[in-house]
């Protein structure tokens, strides 16, 4: 196969995906649960497609449909363009039309079983979902960023004490270990920090789950740790073998916010930072800017 004849045949898979019965819900409101079906589908004009649409209000016999007709065509290598040429509504009957043009387009992306539409950047995109589908919805590949932090890291460190984690002051041993689950789509993550001289009782535990979000499209971090804090958090930047994390949950102490930075752009080392930190909205500045650096055990 040639390269260009490479290229149609990836397109025309590419506008084939977006072929199906595709699900969105959301609340109208009156705060009633409205569901939406679309259906698209291909017509003797390879270029050319048909779509049905129905929404379905919760508690009501009422449904509003309509069809429509337009030109499917490749957008790139990720995205499928829809212009849609005409449309008319079917019910309810008392609002039904004839054909009327109806010349817009919608943009969207194929992720697992999801659709990501919009039409137009600066407007609020829609998530649809294919309906009997066995298409996973996130793949390991979303986590590969995560892959520094992988494997056990230890060192001993100076802890000037924190009183929304409730951490007393003194030195401690550090061990984080993280893992990928089976699937490689969740990685579980241990931090223990054990006083100097103390035993397991005496440790500070923090246990995480990171996964990635298709609705935040970011990776997502669940905290928890044996002195009562429970944290979510996110990865918001990644960039030269650093990570940044925003985070913020409950504390006995008071609500924490903060970011924290992890830094492998050393080979082997783990150097954890808490850039910036606040309880209750007032900032903790004798918390912050102190690096815990860690080894890697290979």
């Amino acid at each position: 196969m040639t390269q260009e004849a490479q290229t149609v045949a990836e397109m025309k898979h590419q506008t084939q995906q977006v072929l199906g019965t595709w699900l969105k819900t959301g609340v109208n409101i009156d705060g009633q649960r409205v569901t939406e079906r679309l259906t698209i589908e291909s017509t003797d004009s390879e270029e050319k497609f048909h779509f049905k649409y129905k929404q379905m209000t919760q508690g009501s016999d009422e449904i509003s449909s309509g069809e429509g007709d337009g030109v499917i065509s490749a957008g790139g290598r990720k995205y499928v363009v829809m212009d849609v040429e005409r449309m008319r509504v079917l019910t309810p009957e008392d609002e039904a039309t004839d054909w009327k043009s109806s010349p817009f387009s919608i943009v969207a992306q194929i992720i697992g079983d999801r659709m990501h539409s919009t039409a137009g950047m600066d407007r609020k995109g829609g998530v649809w979902t294919c309906e009997n589908t066995t298409m996973p919805i996130v793949t390991a590949d979303k986590l590969e960023m995560l892959d520094p932090l992988l494997g056990t890291y230890t060192g001993e460190h100076d802890e000037p004490g924190s009183k929304g984690y409730g951490i007393a002051a003194g030195t401690n041993r550090i061990v984080s270990t993280h893992r990928l689950s089976p699937s490689g789509k969740l990685v579980i993550g241990e931090w223990t920090s054990t006083p100097k001289g103390g035993t397991a009782d005496d440790a500070f535990e923090v246990r995480a789950v990171c996964s990635y979000s298709p609705t935040e499209k970011a990776i997502v971090v669940d905290y928890h740790s044996s002195t009562g804090v429970s944290m979510r958090g996110k990865v918001v930047a990644v960039d030269d073998g650093k990570m940044l994390r925003e985070r913020k949950g409950d504390s006995p102490a008071g609500v924490i916010h903060e970011y924290c930075l992890f830094d492998f752009s050393e080979p082997g080392i783990f150097a954890h930072t808490i850039v910036n930190r606040t309880v209750d909205g007032i900032p903790v500045p004798n918390e912050e800017g102190i690096t815990i650096t860690l080894k890697k055990h290979e």
